[in-house]
């Protein structure tokens, strides 16, 4: 069997910040929720090429993430604690952390989120042989993956379905859904995992000694880790590079191979399940190239990870490759206990593949008895029919009335339901009602305000205007003086332009319309800022494109509204504005370090800023949350776009 890799799945990951961004958000945001999200971001990213940095992390993360109250974020960083050990071999505490995501996420109602972590299991019980455990997890991502129609999320479980038919050596059906996967991904564009599903497919064609087909594929998933920087699958690829030169007799080139992979495993990251594979490959190389010490030495180090990782698979392999080399040494008595320690394995193996056997025999026997049962109840039914038919009129009229009864009963419930029906339509015209008189109440306060001030405005400066000009009427001879009239005018002209420009971004800002959301965000945090009394910051990650316009004006006006509302009731220093870009979804949070207060009293609130706030965000389809406690500092809104669109003359994939 040819080395595979795994791919691993994560829920609300962003396209990623660089690593120094996120180490500036965590050293200075005042923020635990972004704080946690960052610190766990981090971990993903160090979990290869440094694997006790991302451990180390991942415990910060959770301190920090115990502070919070946060579903979304607690969700996330158990996965990625969860993922982070699996990486490290870690199995039984990978198992934890994403059990805990579980919890989470179905408190959350996340499928999403749940289809991930059951994938992420599946892979972990790939590692340790529990094939049947590990097909479970994945039929059931497979299934809320297929539910939820997301693309990423079914390419992703089909991958690992493919995955547990390739451990079990049905090498066809490995294939036929592996190329199934290939098609989801290339369909759609995705390129998370993608290099590590062209290796798996080349592995598949190894088995199937479709030598040139796996070359191929090694080649391609080689290219595209070398892109990514991912050492895991470069490592991986290349160690079968070097099996497809022992396939060939070239074992020297093939140790070349293996000593560039385990270059690998010994500088940029640590992996002992694939790693003892490698180890293997080496010692059955230098057996053939006539170096038992080398041999024996590689051997043993394959045996000693593959029982540190506890798999059987792994170690019974190791023990055949030891006893072949002591064999080969004349040293017999050591080659029979590690062919017999080997044989022991593969019969423990067998015995759990007999079990499987068994337990599919007892199915079909408990079909076959339910069968039985079932034509058993067929010949009551037809002797009962018999003593029907001797009540015949009886029944008849039995049924009469059953039928009344039950027409009566079906006449009550259409009724009920077209009653409930009524209801439910007359809320909905009530909400209805209420969001076109809060949005009326709205334009009306705004155009009074629009009127009010023109006419504070410009009542003012067209008549001190007015005044200035018909100074000119007089009869003042000196150019001096009508000069002076002159650029006294002027000057009120300049004031008056500078107050069309105001009440003109009041109305609708031209940078949000000519430049996005980034920029009129940027402006408007400038305009608060001249008045020295609050500090507005703005952080923007991953939004490099610009959204649809009803996406940029509602977003702005929401962000407006509240921080206006924060400015009038809780008297804050500092607002923090923070928008990042996932891959199809947008994370805003608005912070401030003002008084804090009881989010219920949102409900009842009886002015228009709440109502124009929930009205804008229904409109985009996004979800919201308000963090803040009377007794506390500090407020947090927080809001997701689950579906963001790119304007279609900028559109541009991001494949994920």
């Amino acid at each position: 069997m040819f080395i595979l890799t795994l791919a691993t799945s994560l829920v609300t990951l962003g396209q990623g910040n660089p690593m120094d961004s996120l180490g500036h958000v965590i050293a200075t945001t005042s923020s635990d929720t972004i704080k946690a999200e960052a610190i766990m971001e981090l971990a993903w990213k160090k979990m290869y090429e440094d694997s006790p940095q991302a451990k180390k992390l991942v415990f910060d993360g959770l301190a920090v993430m115990d502070q919070i109250d946060n579903l979304r974020v607690k969700g996330y960083g158990y996965t990625v604690a969860g993922v982070v050990y699996w990486v490290a071999s870690s199995y039984d505490t990978a198992t934890m952390y994403l059990e805990e995501a579980i919890k989470v996420y179905e408190q959350k109602g996340d499928e999403r989120g749940l289809s991930a972590v059951y994938n992420n299991l599946s892979l972990i019980a790939q590692n340790q042989s529990k094939y049947p455990e590990a097909l479970t997890y994945a039929m059931h991502s497979l299934e809320l993956a297929r539910k939820l129609e997301n693309p990423s999320m079914l390419a992703s479980a089909t991958f690992t379905v493919g995955n547990i038919h390739y451990f079990l050596k049905d090498n066809e059906k490995a294939l036929e859904t592996f190329l199934e996967a290939l098609y989801l991904f290339e369909t759609h564009e995705l390129s998370s995992n993608f290099h590590k599903l062209l290796l798996n497919i080349g592995s598949t064609y190894h088995n199937l000694q479709q030598l040139d087909s796996a070359k191929n594929f090694y080649a391609r998933s080689l290219t595209q880790a070398n892109a990514v920087n991912d050492y895991k699958t470069i490592a991986i690829t290349t160690t079968n590079l070097g099996n497809l030169a022992m396939d060939a007799s070239e074992y020297g080139k093939a140790v070349t191979y293996y000593k560039q992979a385990q270059n690998i495993y010994q500088e940029k990251f640590t992996n002992d399940f694939d790693h003892s594979l490698l180890l293997h490959s080496l010692a059955k190389a230098y057996s053939k190239l006539d170096n038992p010490l080398m041999a024996e030495s590689y051997g043993k180090q394959s045996l000693a990870l593959a029982e540190k990782v506890q798999d059987k698979q792994r170690t019974a392999a190791a023990h055949q490759i030891l006893s072949d080399i002591y064999e080969q040494k004349g040293s017999f008595q050591q080659a029979l206990f590690h062919f017999k320690s080997g044989t022991a394995l593969k019969d423990s193996i067998f015995n759990l593949e007999k079990s499987a056997q068994l337990a599919e025999i007892e199915t079909k026997y408990e079909t076959a008895l339910k069968d039985q049962q079932i034509s058993e109840q067929q010949l009551t039914i037809v002797e009962n029919k018999k003593n029907l038919q001797r009540s015949f009129f009886a029944l008849v009229i039995a049924g009469l009335v059953l039928i009344a009864v039950l027409a009566i009963m079906i006449l009550l419930r259409s009724r009920n339901k077209k009653e409930q029906k009524l209801l439910l339509q007359q809320k909905e015209l009530e909400v209805k009602e209420a969001y076109i008189h809060a949005a009326l109440e709205s334009q009306e306060s705004e155009r009074k305000r629009f009127a009010q001030d023109l006419h504070d405005g410009f009542g003012q400066l067209i008549s001190a205007l007015r005044l200035n000009i018909s100074r000119l009427q007089g009869n003042f001879d000196e150019l001096e003086t009508r000069v002076a009239v002159v650029d006294k005018s002027e000057g009120i002209l300049q004031e008056m332009h500078q107050e069309i420009r105001n009440i003109a971004f009041n109305l609708m800002p031209a940078t949000l319309i000519q430049f996005g959301l980034k920029e009129g965000l940027r402006e408007f945090a400038q305009r608060m800022n001249q008045s020295e009394q609050i500090n507005i910051e703005i952080s923007v990650f991953g939004l490099d494109n610009r959204l649809e316009e009803l996406q940029e004006i509602s977003l702005y006006r929401v962000i407006q509204e509240w921080v206006n509302n924060a400015i009038k009731y809780a008297n804050p220093q500092k607002i923090s504005i923070q928008l990042t870009r996932h891959e199809n979804e947008l994370s805003l949070i608005i912070e401030d370090d003002g008084k804090g207060f009881d989010p219920s009293i949102l409900k009842n609130a009886t002015g228009n800023g709440w109502r124009n706030i929930q009205s804008r965000l229904q409109r985009i389809g996004a979800q919201w949350e308000v963090d803040s406690q009377a007794e506390r500092t500090g407020t947090s809104f927080i809001i997701d776009i689950p579906s963001v669109e790119i304007k279609k003359q900028q559109q541009m994939t991001i494949p994920r």
